[in-house]
Order: structure tokens, then C-alpha cells, then sequence
């Protein structure tokens, strides 16, 4: 099961890197506009940016909040609802592990180029794929398995009552 206590970990970090993005876009902003450009702001707002990006994503996934379009499935029976779910877990699954394959190598590959005027390594920004990417494949196949074993759910169908 996933810990209560990381998941308020992984809240807060999204929420600090989002700050972060719109505190690095202000300052960029304010100094441009007096003529004092900081060339750093836009890096370390697109490092903020990326990482932010990638939590959310993984909190909404452990939150079942990623948009779903049940035009069609809505109208099959719970069986088959649920047996489209099953395999899309799995496609979600063998999706993310190439991401998490391929991220790694792209994180690699930037290790020694530098983000901007910064001076840290670009492989911060691109290591967030596979990071996240590694969390939203825990997520899945967590999902995948209380869906598998009648603990949760597998339907395909509008959480919150309406229909797209």
C-alpha cells in the first residue's frame, strides 16, 4: 500500500515546484522589464516546471482524476467495461516502463550538457521522465492489482456522475 505519509511528501514537493515555476517566471518577468534581465529564471521555472508536471500527474493518477472519454465503453456491460480496463492498465504499464527505459538513457545522455547559465546538469530536467514515470508505474500496477484482486473498481466510467 501506498504510505499516507509519502503521498503528502509528493503533494507538497508538486506543489513547491509549481511555486517555484511561477515564483522563477515573476522574477524573470520583473528584471526583463526593468531592463536587468536574470537569464537563470527561465532554466531552474522549466526544471520547476517539468518536475511539477510530472507529480501532478502521478497524484492524479492515484487520485483516479485523469480525464477519461467513455463515449463509447459506456455503453458495454460492467463485464466488458472492466476487461477494457484491465488491458489498459496493462498498456499504461508496458508504456511507462518504456518511458522509464528510454528516459534513463535520455537523462544519461544529458548528464555532462548544462542547464543554461545555472551550471547544474540537464539530466535534472530529463531525469524527471523516468522518475515519474517509475511513479505512475508503481500507481498502475498498484491500481492493476487491487482492480485484479476486487479491491478496487475497474469500470471505465465518469467518476464524478456525468458523462463526456
Amino acid at each position: 500500500m501506498v504510505s499516507n505519509k509519502f503521498v503528502k511528501f509528493e503533494e507538497r514537493l508538486a506543489m513547491a515546484f509549481f511555486a517555484g515555476t511561477s515564483l522563477f517566471v515573476l522574477v524573470g518577468a520583473i528584471t526583463r522589464s526593468l531592463n536587468h534581465p536574470v537569464i537563470w529564471a527561465v532554466d531552474l521555472a522549466q526544471l520547476s516546471f517539468v518536475w511539477a508536471c510530472v507529480l501532478g500527474a502521478d497524484l492524479a493518477m492515484k487520485n483516479n482524476a485523469h480525464i477519461e472519454i467513455d463515449i463509447v465503453v459506456r455503453y458495454f456491460p460492467a463485464s466488458i467495461r472492466r476487461m477494457i480496463a484491465i488491458v489498459w492498465l496493462f498498456a499504461m504499464a508496458a508504456f511507462l516502463a518504456m518511458l522509464i527505459w528510454y528516459g534513463t538513457d535520455l537523462t544519461l545522455m544529458n548528464k555532462e550538457r548544462e542547464l543554461g547559465d545555472v551550471g547544474i546538469s540537464y539530466s535534472w530536467v530529463t531525469g524527471a521522465i523516468p522518475v515519474g514515470c517509475a511513479l505512475m508505474l508503481s500507481t498502475t500496477l498498484r491500481r492493476l492489482y487491487l482492480g485484479l484482486t476486487g479491491r478496487e473498481t475497474l469500470s471505465l466510467e465518469g467518476h464524478d456522475g456525468t458523462v463526456i
